[in-house]
């Protein structure tokens, strides 16, 4: 059974709030029918009076973004990462966006459908702020930032120990000392604490220290990145690898989990739920 939301290390971090959801948000988002307010738009005054209305999480989402401008979205353990053409780098500015998104996500049906037992536990009947792990519908904020994609490394630690680590954007041509890098990625790592099995993400800023970015389980749906999981199960001594030449570039795909074809950009999401 995968933790409804990995405990987050008491390690520096990118700002980011945590919301368990309602009961009654989380069967609207397992709902067939795709209908998103207006008035959830930023800066919207007048609202769908057939729509949808969450007072209380409408309340927190706007003063989420307020503060941060725009986040990337979670549900639970799970982005909507076949969505990137619609919301280029999963940026998003808007409760209108961040439905749509959950709406209409492959993965996020995927979640759903194979989880749903686990998760739907919650009786809670309002969305609430939390900052411990609890069981349930689990929607995360993290602010958005820039980042180097050169930066980025995807960490898998079993039985509490650092086993491989990969560059985690794969369409890059990477030059560093993987010796030294693959050190200092183990003294950061080191410093976490209630780990397992776990796949970590993490970002070496300007000052050549690690953030960690995310957490994920160590799950077949958490991509392995330059290893596959039969290596990662068998691995003896920890491993770095990354791309060193135009022959080892890969450019991933999530078509696999496209619910809807031939779609370009969120107007002809937004024309699509104005046919049904």
């Amino acid at each position: 059974m995968i933790k409804s939301r990995v405990f987050w290390p008491k390690v520096k971090g990118f700002k980011s709030k945590t919301i368990l959801l309602s009961r009654q948000v989380v069967d609207y988002i397992k709902a067939d029918q795709i209908f998103i307010n207006n008035i959830w738009k930023r800066g919207e005054q007048e609202a769908d009076k057939t729509g949808p209305r969450f007072p209380e999480l409408e309340k927190i989402i706007n003063e989420i973004l307020d503060d941060y401008e725009s986040v990337f979205i979670k549900l639970n353990w799970r982005a909507p990462m076949d969505l990137q053409r619609e919301f280029p780098n999963l940026k998003f500015s808007s409760m209108y966006d961040i439905f749509l998104a959950l709406k209409t996500s492959g993965i996020i049906s995927e979640l759903i459908e194979e989880h749903d037992q686990q998760l739907y536990k919650n009786k809670n009947d309002q969305c609430q702020l939390i900052n411990a792990p609890q069981e349930g519908y689990i929607l995360e904020l993290r602010k958005y930032y820039i980042l180097d994609p050169l930066k980025e490394y995807r960490c898998f630690v079993k039985n509490n120990r650092l086993v491989a680590v990969s560059q985690r954007n794969l369409y890059l041509i990477n030059q560093i000392d993987k010796l030294d890098m693959l050190n200092k990625i183990q003294n950061f790592i080191n410093q976490i604490e209630n780990i397992q099995d776990d796949v970590i993400d993490i970002y070496q800023d300007i000052t050549d220290k690690f953030i960690a970015v995310d957490i994920n389980p160590w799950y077949q749906h958490t991509r392995p990145k330059l290893f596959t999981y039969e290596e990662l199960e068998n691995i003896q001594e920890v491993q770095i690898r990354i791309v060193e030449n135009k022959d080892q570039i890969i450019q991933e795909s999530y078509d696999e989990y496209k619910q809807i074809d031939e779609m370009n950009n969120i107007d002809d999401l937004e024309e699509m739920m104005k046919q049904l």
